[in-house]
């Protein structure tokens, strides 16, 4: 299948194709996708949203715009689908992005369970990793916000430090620990206290000193 002269990617026989906005305008499919959701045509298919392919309790929870917190980019996963007639099935649904033509959409593969599926009680399963996946999405956004502001301060009073500085620095301040500092950034625990040390250089601090305080200071 292909989009705007670009072929869609890891499309496997049967599956139902759609491609989609971030904000879940749907805007083109394949034939599978027209005859599993009962579409007549891509020219109707293509006034839905997502959203519209989903239980309608679901709805509420639909994110603005899907984020990566958001999409099954592990592989397919157990989900309730709605046709446009709206009767629900059991389906696998594997979601992930593409960048087409230098714009960066989002394409579903959606498979029909056939076996039997407690619909009802994986609607709830559903709802709840739904409002899971928003909470961890509302994280990272803060957590980048929290970023951005504590950098801005911190690269105005202390100019000498680097990005990867300032990253750390962010961390401390939100309380990671040495070993998730290490995770986050892929270092050892040396390179971070290597790297804190460092830090107190270029901030001039003495022995003395507690660092996160100096980091909480130059930010307030």
């Amino acid at each position: 299948m292909e989009y705007l002269n670009t072929t869609i990617r890891t499309i496997k026989e049967g599956e139902a194709i759609i491609i989609a906005k971030l904000d879940g305008k749907i805007l083109s499919c394949n034939k599978e996708a027209l005859d599993l959701y009962r579409c007549a045509s891509i020219k109707v298919f293509r006034e839905h949203n997502v959203s519209d392919l989903m239980p309608d309790d679901f709805k509420p929870f639909h994110p603005v715009v899907m984020t990566p917190e958001h999409l099954n980019l592990g592989g397919f996963k157990l989900h309730v689908s709605r046709r446009l007639d709206g009767e629900l099935f059991a389906s696998r649904l594997y979601t992930h992005y593409q960048i087409i033509n230098g714009s960066k959409y989002l394409i579903g593969h959606v498979i029909e369970v056939k076996e039997n599926v407690d619909i009802e009680k994986l609607c709830l399963q559903q709802n709840i990793l739904v409002l899971e996946r928003e909470l961890e999405a509302e994280r990272k956004k803060n957590k980048q916000g929290s970023f951005q502001h504590i950098s801005h301060h911190l690269a105005k009073s202390y100019p000498s430090l680097s990005p990867n500085d300032l990253k750390l620095c962010h961390l401390l301040m939100i309380n990671y620990s040495t070993k998730r500092i290490a995770d986050e950034l892929n270092i050892t625990k040396g390179g971070v206290f290597a790297a804190r040390k460092r830090i107190r250089k270029k901030m001039n601090l003495s022995p003395d000193d507690d660092l996160l305080k100096a980091l909480v200071e130059a930010v307030d």
